[in-house]
């Protein structure tokens, strides 16, 4: 913890530099008040199409991870792929805003099938699969048995903690050492969960020492992150750059860029560490720099053929979420009322531009991208820029 308490001064001058480094934008606040997102006939449609996923996987060990091009059917995993936990979220997500318990029978089903994995410690993406399961079914029904599959899962991020260097090590691969993800910022949102409700203290302060370790090493100079950080097991020092989704370890994939400004916003939120703030601000910036005019990004920002490549809608939707949680934590003024227009900006494009509407897919946002243009779930609807789309309007709505 000594190294994690030195690293913060260093952490918040650079990062404070660099986001005073971001052009500035004009902005029109009037749009940020007007309300404009039609919440209720988005849920509206997207419980049709929610509906039609369930009837489709009744037997809910099948989970939804793409659309196939042709048919628009979900193409699917099983309860071990790292995105399997989404499909139960949105359907928690609209149980939220209905309060239809038929949303809550189908929620459990997609929930329950899958309390094999509270005790997978193969890798780091048991965040994924139990804080959208899980997590939203405890914060929504406050059952035990979803108190008690929480913190299992939570002790089983944790046994993935390396004391030495202070990260949890993202996966066992033979290429890498101590590989860490930006994108892995969305899981360690578990061990927050677990020490919250009663679960051991440490996980939080190890959850912090990861998410300062993660500032350190994954952003760059400019605000845009490294997907994958390899780190000597021994020093912690960065060892190599990669990637698994994006175009190489020097690119800025988009979608890990979202996925960091969610996940240092959830951060900030539990532990209010300023340094992590400042990190979902430096990501917030750049990728919003570099949005297209339609606000929907690039697959990856660094892609040599823009403007004539993929774009990534799940990337959009999942900063769309980050934004408005960053938005929830911080002060009223010009800096908050940016990001707040950025998010509505998003929410309004993807509905308006890039929903399924018209379409025989099964999903609800079109046009979202797993990896490359030549890679399963490329210019499709995916799971989880479905979930946080959701997500992302709920927290809309509870703001106004």
């Amino acid at each position: 913890m000594r190294k994690v308490l030195c690293a913060i001064s260093i952490l918040l001058v650079a990062l404070f530099m660099v986001s005073c480094a971001q052009p500035e934008h004009d902005h029109d606040h009037a749009a940020m008040q007007s309300g404009t997102i039609p919440v209720d006939e988005i849920f509206e449609y997207a419980a049709g199409q929610l509906s039609k996923s369930v009837a489709a996987n009744q037997d809910a060990e099948a989970f939804p991870f793409y659309t196939n091009k042709e048919t628009g059917a979900w193409e699917t995993m099983d309860d071990s792929w790292w995105a399997s936990g989404f499909f139960a979220g949105s359907l928690w997500l609209m149980y939220e805003h209905t309060g239809d318990d038929t949303w809550m029978t189908h929620a459990k089903k997609f929930t329950d099938t899958m309390d094999n994995q509270l005790s997978n410690k193969a890798d780091a993406d048991i965040g994924y699969r139990i804080i959208n399961s899980y997590g939203n079914a405890y914060r929504l029904t406050k059952e035990d048995k979803y108190k008690d599959g929480l913190l299992e899962a939570a002790a089983s991020l944790a046994s993935r903690f390396n004391e030495k260097v202070g990260v949890v090590k993202a996966y066992d691969m033979d290429q890498w050492k101590m590989p860490i993800l930006i994108d892995h910022m969305m899981n360690i949102e578990l061990m927050f969960i677990g020490a919250n409700i009663g679960g051991d203290a440490a996980w939080k302060a190890q959850a912090e020492e990861h998410s300062v370790n993660t500032v350190r090493t994954c952003i760059r100079e400019d605000g845009s992150s490294i997907q994958v950080v390899d780190l000597d097991p021994d020093s912690g020092e960065v060892v190599g750059h990669h990637t698994l989704c994006g175009i190489d370890g020097d690119s800025a994939w988009s979608r890990g860029q979202g996925e960091g400004v969610y996940g240092f916003a959830i951060a900030y939120r539990e532990t209010k560490n300023p340094a992590f703030l400042e990190a979902a601000k430096v990501l917030a910036d750049y990728f919003l720099a570099n949005l297209p005019e339609d606000k929907i990004a690039y697959w990856d920002m660094s892609d040599p053929n823009i403007p004539n490549v993929i774009r990534d809608a799940s990337a959009s939707s999942m900063t769309a979420d980050g934004l408005l949680e960053m938005c929830s934590l911080m002060d009223d003024g010009a800096e908050r009322d940016k990001y707040y227009e950025a998010a509505v900006e998003i929410l309004e494009s993807l509905w308006e531009n890039y929903s399924t509407r018209g379409t025989n897919s099964q999903g609800i946002i079109d046009h979202a991208s797993f990896q490359g243009k030549d890679a399963m779930g490329a210019d499709t609807a995916l799971v989880f820029g479905d979930y946080n789309f959701l997500s992302a309007l709920l927290k809309y709505k509870r703001m106004q």
